[in-house]
């Protein structure tokens, strides 16, 4: 294991560097990732635009990665060295009023990767033990791409939008913007059977 490595750090609004930074260590309740495929989110460039007041820089940026267990914590169950994982992009607390009624996307503690966190831009992350804690890690079969595999979460949330929208097999579906989400809800709902 290198001491070092490179990383995509947040030091301000338009002052975004690849810096050599320590690989960062891993506990024994946590997991570390060498990360091969990381998406840029638009959050991502806002932040580089504009800042983000949720993160005190510096910062490792990247929420929306994958990569390949290298490190199992001793405490760890059920994950092994070589594992494909994703995650959700922010770590819930488990207790509040909204974790305790299933609601994890809305924690009033939500602690965010490449927010709260050091993110996957980086050639390895530590995958916090609170994210194990409450399920937020999950295998990707072997057989998915990394590059798709880091698309997880916001295709997720075309998913989550869709579903929301109780799409009827041949209704018709307008997708207003023509972006990554824009594409990806256009190809959730003609797989939800739009018309």
């Amino acid at each position: 294991m290198p001491a070092t490595m490179k990383a995509v750090v947040f030091h301000g609004p338009k002052d975004m560097r690849v810096d050599m930074v320590p690989v960062p260590p891993c506990s024994d309740a946590e997991l570390r990732v060498k990360v091969d495929a990381c998406a840029v989110c638009g959050s991502d460039m806002k932040t580089f635009h504009h800042g983000n007041p949720r993160i005190v820089p510096p910062k490792v940026m990247g929420h929306e990665f994958t990569g390949l267990i290298e490190t199992v914590g001793r405490e760890v169950k059920g994950f092994s060295v070589g594992q494909r994982v994703v995650m959700a992009t922010s770590v819930s607390c488990g207790e509040c009023f909204y974790c305790r009624r299933g609601w994890n996307n809305i924690c009033s503690k939500l602690a965010p990767m490449g927010f709260t966190y050091n993110g996957g831009m980086a050639e390895y992350v530590t995958i916090p033990a609170q994210a194990l804690k409450v399920g937020h890690v999950i295998k990707v079969p072997t057989h998915v791409k990394c590059e798709h595999a880091a698309l997880s979460e916001p295709l997720s949330c075309a998913v989550n939008s869709l579903e929301n929208c109780n799409i009827q097999p041949g209704q018709f579906v307008v997708v207003s913007g023509g972006g990554p989400m824009g594409i990806m809800n256009a190809v959730i709902a003609r797989e939800m059977g739009a018309g």
